[in-house]
């Protein structure tokens, strides 16, 4: 039998903590913290608000999973279901789904989108 390989050494090496004579409190006291926020490299930040689900991009997915679906139900024992799939339910009948909801969350004024999301 051998042993196994020694684990890798570490990405980044351990930070060191600073000595007491390295360390200076007045230099605390007078730091000033500031930062930039930089929107370089985002395209678009609501992307998710255009997504399509697969269903909705691809016939082929659409009709195997409601055959995938029906194959389900028959065999779902109704004595067993949670809040949840109720829930789940009821959002599926209404055609809510969760880019719909990111959708309606965003639309209107501040105050209206908290009232939206309030009442969910």
């Amino acid at each position: 039998m051998t042993a196994p390989p020694p684990p890798p050494p570490p990405l980044h090496p351990a930070p060191i903590a600073p000595t007491e004579n390295e360390h200076d409190e007045q230099d605390e006291n007078s730091a000033e913290a500031s930062a930039e926020l930089s929107s370089e490299g985002v395209m678009n930040h609501r992307s998710e608000e255009e997504r399509l689900t697969e269903t909705q991009k691809n016939d082929r997915v659409k009709k195997q999973l409601q055959a995938l679906s029906s194959e389900l139900a028959q065999a779902r024992d109704e004595t067993k279901k949670t809040q949840n799939d109720v829930l789940h339910a009821e959002n599926v009948k209404a055609g809510r789904d969760k880019y719909k909801t990111l959708r309606q969350i965003r639309q209107g004024n501040t105050k209206q989108r908290i009232d939206e999301f309030e009442s969910m």
